[in-house]
């Protein structure tokens, strides 16, 4: 089954899976939402098996624990990207990557002697103020997160109102630039690749914050498994808007009951068939045996564990469009109530978790009388296939459901994140001008007011060395790149990237673009996370791109999906075999 949306071709395919029907995990690691950032916990599980009445299909079974994960949000805009006083400025673009990325390197009052024994000779105080421009803040915050980890962080104090703003590092590809510079060595060329790449897999045209699956070939012996896909993904906590879900606040008063939106716990995101029956308990006893008719149970303590469904990879406020229709049932052996549901139409459903009394938070989590967070013994889910058969669209058209798949609790990140975006690669920082021929030095500079004086539009891709390869769904990588990688109007666009075609097939035979961009397909470190390696541009080979996977295609882009009419919503990840390929 094949849809369309401007720019891309997507397929329908069965939910991708180990074959899980029920699975048992602790609790631990941190929730998604807001700026970009990974999630590093911790916590071991086990996993049962479950059989029950309703001939509840599941029996393979996938351990769980969490890990590094590779998923962060991407929403740096491409016009702060491509006019800001660091990256887009000759000089200051130049001085940066000569310097730690710290605070003392940014103060209003810095000055850098080492700059002028450099040959280009820069001026010692050349980066003070810099950060008074609110696009450039924008991309700092973005470069931070990239290169630096959790614990690090940059600051810079505004000497003229005294605020101070707060840059945390998040992913940790490159830690050590918060000590030394990245300007010289292999290991300095490296980096100032992947964050080149990191920079640009994040950036977002349609002003929201999109959570992207990152995947590529870091510093291995710095931090396993960083820039791989993890075993689970922790529920979003914001929308995508960037707004706070209110259900995962603290409540004012005392509230009880499943309505209230306060007080809940981001757990984690699972896959299922669409239509297909879900039953989910927390805690790991097996959800066999349920009863329907039995929905409550009389004297229930404040601290039973109650649980809400969301539709996708975002928690949800009770009564809003992505609150899944539940009920709850009770099952042999299990003290507490289990969830029946049906699986929504993405394919994807998200947990949230909570006691049945949740009390006025007045202090920090477990301190001054305030609820600790709870940590529950796990989950376990199954499920059945869906009742509904071929569905006629008309025109004698029958569509055929997508193959049950057990529901999976917790899905995989592979299994959520399975539309492979492409590739983004090259180098913002190099010894030749890095920029656009119409970029003079002088240009892209801040006063000390933090008034930026822009370059003017340059019409063209203003980085000379940044590449961008699309993955084989694309069926129109100039509406691609317009729609992902370009700000301004339609004449005067500046651009982030080269876009270079198809990093390996596609499924484009209407109009073939080039192909095989890059020449490997899966890099080594990682067997089966799909990162494209040795990519091409600019006459030469890049070593260190970073390819980007979505859950929703669609959330990239700013034109609106146009899917075929009657069809239901893909979910999962894989192609299909059955569909030509660009010769």
């Amino acid at each position: 089954m094949t849809y369309r949306i401007p720019g891309l071709l997507v397929f329908c395919l069965g939910l991708s899976s180990a074959g899980a029907g029920c699975t048992v995990a602790d609790d631990g690691g941190a929730s998604l939402g807001g700026p970009p950032r990974s999630t590093l916990g911790a916590g071991t599980g086990t996993a049962t098996s479950v059989m029950d009445d309703m001939d509840l299909t599941g029996g393979s079974l996938v351990p769980y624990m969490d890990a590094v994960q590779a998923v962060y949000t991407n929403g740096l805009s491409a016009e702060a990207l491509t006019r800001n006083a660091l990256i887009t400025n000759l000089r200051a673009n130049r001085a940066m990557v000569m310097l730690p990325l710290a605070t003392e390197t940014y103060a209003d009052d810095s000055e850098h002697e080492e700059l002028l024994e450099h040959a280009w000779r820069l001026d010692p105080e050349l980066l003070r103020y810099r950060l008074r421009h609110k696009e450039t803040r924008e991309v700092m915050g973005y470069l931070v997160s990239c290169a630096l980890e959790q614990g690090q962080s940059v600051s810079y104090t505004d000497t003229r109102t005294g605020k101070t703003y707060e840059f945390p590092g998040e992913i940790g590809i490159c830690p050590h630039w918060n000590e030394q510079g990245v300007h010289e060595g292999p290991a300095g060329a490296k980096c100032r690749q992947l964050i080149t790449a990191c920079l640009l897999a994040l950036v977002n045209p349609t002003g929201r914050r999109i959570t992207v699956s990152l995947r590529g070939q870091a510093f291995p012996n710095h931090r396993p498994g960083l820039l791989s896909p993890g075993p689970s993904v922790r529920v979003g906590t914001t929308t995508e808007d960037d707004a706070a879900i209110p259900s995962f606040g603290s409540c004012k008063s005392d509230t009880r009951g499943l309505s209230r939106n306060c007080g809940w716990t981001a757990e984690h995101v699972g896959t299922c068939s669409p239509g297909s029956t879900v039953t989910l308990g927390a805690r790991g006893t097996p959800v066999d045996e349920c009863d329907h008719r039995l929905p409550v149970a009389p004297g229930r303590s404040d601290d039973d564990t109650i649980l809400r469904v969301c539709d996708g990879i975002h928690g949800c406020n009770a009564g809003s469009p992505a609150h899944v229709a539940q009920t709850e049932v009770r099952c042999s052996d299990r003290s507490e109530p289990a969830l029946r549901f049906e699986c929504p139409s993405s394919g994807y459903f998200s947990v949230m978790s909570g006691p049945l009394m949740s009390r006025r938070a007045s202090g920090a989590p477990g301190k001054d009388g305030a609820p600790a967070p709870r940590k529950l013994a796990g989950f376990s889910v199954a499920s059945r296939p869906p009742t509904a058969g071929p569905m006629p669209i008309g025109a004698g058209i029958v569509v055929e459901p997508a193959p049950f798949q057990p529901a999976v609790y917790p899905a995989q990140e592979a299994d959520i994140f399975g539309w492979r975006e492409g590739a983004f690669y090259g180098n913002f920082w190099t010894e030749t001008n890095p920029l656009h021929e119409k970029l003079t030095p002088e240009m892209n500079e801040v006063d000390e007011e933090g008034n930026l004086y822009p370059a003017p539009r340059s019409g063209a891709v203003v980085f000379r060395h940044a590449f961008a390869c699309t993955g084989e769904h694309w069926d129109d990588e100039i509406a691609y790149q317009k729609d992902r990688l370009c700000a301004g109007g339609d004449e005067d666009e500046d651009c982030v990237a080269h876009s270079v075609g198809a990093c390996g097939d596609s499924y484009n035979i209407t109009n073939c673009p080039p192909l095989h961009q890059c020449d490997l397909e899966d890099g080594g470190l990682v067997e089966g996370d799909g990162d494209f390696q040795e990519c091409a541009g600019d006459g030469g080979t890049w070593l260190h791109p970073i390819t980007s996977f979505l859950n929703d295609p669609v959330d990239v882009v700013r034109r609106p999906w146009l899917p075929v009419p009657g069809m239901p919503t893909p979910g999962g990840s894989g192609t299909s075999p059955l569909l030509p390929l660009c010769p």
